[in-house]
């Protein structure tokens, strides 16, 4: 066998591994749609990057949500001497603040915040990045250039159970302000934003 046919044939063999490999990785997450049912989603109805219904329920069922907190512990922040720094901080700080604003935008359900209880669906989760990104870049740059980014895994519980109902994770960018945008303007944008999110996806079940 020539030095080019055992090429062909190696390409070949890779190929139909690889090709065999894809359907059970796809299993993993369903892509898109709107389902409510149990299982991990991306793309979700085009809106929301990841989401996993561990039970179903109904919203209707609960009188109110509340926000217990979020854990900022572990968030990767700016360099302390980086003049966006301070903003992320402080943004950081208040984040629940932000996000629930969101929350009561539409006013389909009572928002407080707290530890929660029967009745209530109780959201936690964690900022796992509160980017400012680059004022100048904005300015500069546009087309998305320098956006401030916000991410968020968000727990949603049933407040009497205390049982796990859907997690989802969500990003959110802000790149559009008078000058290149205010830093702390642009990330609570980014809060609330996916605070609307998260009652998009309530409203689905």
């Amino acid at each position: 066998m020539s030095s080019r046919t055992r090429s062909i044939s190696l390409f070949v063999l890779v190929a139909l591994l690889f090709a065999s490999a894809t359907p059970t990785l796809a299993k993993k997450k369903k892509k898109g749609g709107s389902s409510t049912a149990p299982g991990k989603y991306v793309d979700w109805q085009g809106e929301i990057d990841e989401l996993e219904v561990v039970a179903t329920f109904k919203s209707a069922d609960f009188k109110r949500v509340v926000v217990s907190g979020f854990d900022t512990s572990k968030t990767p922040l700016p360099d302390a001497d980086d003049n966006s720094h301070e903003p992320a901080k402080e943004v950081l700080a208040n984040a629940v603040s932000s996000y629930v604003e969101g929350l009561r935008k539409d006013g389909s359900m009572t928002v407080a915040t707290g530890e929660g209880e029967a009745g209530d669906l109780v959201i936690s989760g964690a900022v796992e990045e509160m980017d400012p990104g680059s004022r100048a870049a904005r300015y500069w740059g546009g087309f998305g250039a320098g956006a401030a980014r916000t991410k968020l895994w968000i727990e949603v519980k049933d407040g009497g159970s205390g049982k796990t109902l859907f997690t989802m994770r969500q990003e959110r960018r802000s790149g559009v302000g008078m000058a290149g945008g205010d830093y702390v303007k642009l990330m609570n944008r980014n809060l609330r934003a996916i605070g609307k999110d998260t009652v998009m996806v309530l409203d689905a079940f």
